[in-house]
């Protein structure tokens, strides 16, 4: 049976998810984090903690699940976004995990989604045999040497999210490949993210983005990189800003590269490589549904692998 996490199974779900992606928090820190999220006007009617239980109510695997909009070929799209897919180890290879997925599926499918589309870090064949198809997934390594040096640009406020939205979003208008929307609400809900991880490392507000006039950039600090998220520009000189401003960025925190997926504005800027996890998917739930085929191109950001 499908049905939401309750508070103690939450803390369950999150507790085992802790050494995979607990980005170095210890598990009470990390486990406070992932509820404080979860609990936010961020995720209200847009993120779901799910669960696949046993008749006797045994947790039998988890995910997590949002909802969101997209478009392809100038239609707009409903999608879930699927999540942080586990298993205990004890449960694993009978099948929860999938039977799971396929409700959550159906479940969409019923509430008129188009489409599912999550980032695999294992093997995508596993995805694949549940209608899933990989897309085109590449990312972009640049070294500070690459940037331009330009002044005029500062650090991103609280304030500055309307602004970022419209450039990034307007940078898209035009594109007929499998997106995101940038409605604001992913930009919102990875700041949030951002915001509560550097509560539960004990540091202050985050350095998450900067602008210029004309650009602008979305971003966070890597162990070893500067992660650009995403951004967009409405110039050559512009753009120039925003790069220089990651530079600066790059040098200040002392990260040796910058790391990008190539879409949108930031395609065909630096050479690209193949990347090996996170690795882009798309199933349709609609037969009519406008949708990239196996190995197709997308136009997903860093941003969007939530």
């Amino acid at each position: 049976m499908l049905r939401e996490l309750t508070g103690e199974e939450r803390a369950e779900y999150f507790h085992c998810i802790q050494p995979i992606w607990g980005g170095g928090l210890e598990e009470t820190r990390f486990v406070a984090f992932q509820r404080r999220l979860a609990d936010s006007p961020e995720s209200r009617e847009r993120y779901r903690l799910l669960g696949w239980f046993s008749p006797k109510g045994k947790l039998l695997s988890a995910m997590k699940a949002y909802h969101l909009a997209g478009s392809c070929a100038g239609r707009p799209l409903r999608l879930l976004g699927v999540g942080a897919v586990f298993t205990p180890a004890e449960l694993r290879r009978r099948g929860h995990a999938a039977e799971m997925l396929k409700a959550a599926m159906d479940e969409s499918r019923a509430s008129g989604s188009h489409a599912a589309v999550l980032f695999s870090d294992i093997d995508a064949g596993y995805y694949v045999r549940l209608g899933f198809r990989a897309l085109e997934s590449r990312e972009c390594t640049v070294e500070a040497a690459q940037l331009p040096r330009r002044a005029g640009y500062r650090p991103a406020f609280a304030g500055d999210e309307e602004e970022m939205t419209s450039l990034f979003a307007a940078a898209r208008n035009s594109d007929q490949r499998f997106a995101l929307a940038r409605d604001g609400w992913t930009l919102r809900f990875q700041l949030r993210r951002l915001r509560e991880l550097a509560r539960a490392r004990g540091s202050g507000e985050p350095e998450w983005g900067l602008v210029t006039e004309g650009g602008a950039a979305m971003l966070r600090f890597g162990r070893d990189t500067l992660d650009l998220l995403e951004a967009a520009w409405t110039s050559d000189a512009a753009r120039d800003r925003v790069l220089a401003g990651l530079r600066d960025c790059m040098q200040r925190a002392g990260r040796p590269r910058l790391r990008l997926w190539p879409a949108a504005q930031l395609r065909g800027l630096f050479a690209e490589s193949e990347r090996t996890s996170a690795i882009a998917m798309v199933a349709p739930l609609a037969a009519d549904a406008p949708l990239p085929e196996q190995g197709g191109p997308g136009e997903l950001a860093l941003l969007d692998h939530i």
